[in-house]
């Protein structure tokens, strides 16, 4: 296989007809991406174990703290 040389690639660019410059940006995609969607899952399960843990140890909190302050 031929290797392609600093003097072979202003011909190969120009035989494509394009020059690196006149290439389209590439669109972004609308909506969330992964790592947004992973952190809106990550919150949201993160408000559900807390919201548990409230709800089991939350009246027993109470009671040791109206303990404490007697």
């Amino acid at each position: 296989m031929p290797r392609i040389t600093s003097e072979h690639w202003p011909a190969l660019s120009h035989s494509r007809g394009h020059l690196w410059g006149d290439r389209p940006s590439v669109p972004r995609r609308a909506g969330l991406g992964r790592s947004e969607t992973a952190w809106l899952i990550a919150g949201l399960v993160a408000v559900g174990v807390g919201y548990l843990a409230w709800s089991y140890l939350g009246p027993d909190i109470r009671r040791y703290q109206k303990l404490h302050s007697m």
